[in-house]
């Protein structure tokens, strides 16, 4: 079986685990390629980090750290200098706990969903509250990019509606300490528009043994979804992976020849 992380934060580790031994970790148990994200930016030791097997890179700001981007006005390239070219935007969204306003959030939101259409990438969507409003954003824009949203919060019958506008729902460790919700998920969504994650090193699934989560934990929770979906996970592992390479095309491999 293979498998895609399609968003885990290999620069945010704690130091006890450094990204190559997770790397190789994830690469053990059949985890292909891992996306990681940006929170201000390019992530962190970018240049290091999409030197290792399989790691694809993103540039986003998180509504968490909006102030510590001064690219909000600019039509340029900002990972322009980073050392690589990003496979998606994100992770940008909006979040009811974070300490900017709604007011400041929504133009930085905004402006990398149009970034994301200007260079014809996906965006990796962070939410936490707001779900009709960031819907009415993305669905009111001429061109829609691809979206995804990343360890989905909200409720299944929110889900649907964005799958519907042609977004995909990306499932995490987190899930599995809600299982009737899960189910309740999984019931209203076709697995055409699922994605995996573990968004490491947060969200660890209940039992993880691991000092914090990381991307070999996928397999052990795609057993549980695959469990709940009622599906062998030797077929769920396909569906996943190939939506993924559908949304984040073929990565580095591709780059690369």
């Amino acid at each position: 079986m293979r498998w895609f992380d399609t968003h885990c934060h290999l620069d945010r580790l704690p130091e006890s685990l450094q990204p190559v031994v997770a790397v190789q970790h994830a690469l053990a148990v059949g985890v292909k390629r891992i996306i990681v994200p940006g929170v201000t930016g390019a992530p962190s030791h970018a240049e290091s980090l999409y030197a290792l097997s399989g790691v694809e890179l993103a540039w986003g700001v998180h509504p968490d750290y909006i102030g510590e981007c001064d690219c909000f006005d600019s039509n340029l390239e900002p990972w322009v200098g980073a050392g690589y070219t990003p496979v998606a935007i994100g992770e940008c969204g909006l979040d009811r706990r974070s300490r900017f306003s709604l007011k400041e959030q929504k133009p930085a939101f905004v402006w990398q969903l149009n970034l994301a259409v200007r260079h014809r990438l996906p965006v990796i969507i962070h939410l936490v509250g707001h779900y009709q409003l960031a819907y009415e954003i993305l669905t009111a824009m001429p061109e829609v990019p691809t979206a995804v949203l990343h360890s989905w919060s909200g409720s299944p019958e929110m889900a649907k509606r964005f799958v519907a506008a042609g977004a995909s729902i990306s499932l995490s460790g987190g899930h599995l300490h809600r299982p009737e919700k899960l189910v309740r998920l999984l019931a209203e969504l076709p697995l055409s528009a699922l994605l995996l994650e573990t968004d490491a090193p947060d969200m660890a699934a209940p039992g993880w043994p691991g000092i914090c989560n990381e991307p070999a934990a996928l397999p052990e929770i795609a057993a549980v979804i695959a469990e709940k979906a009622g599906i062998a996970v030797e077929k769920l592992s396909e569906i996943l992976y190939n939506n993924s390479v559908r949304i984040f095309g073929q990565g580095k491999q591709q780059q690369n020849g």
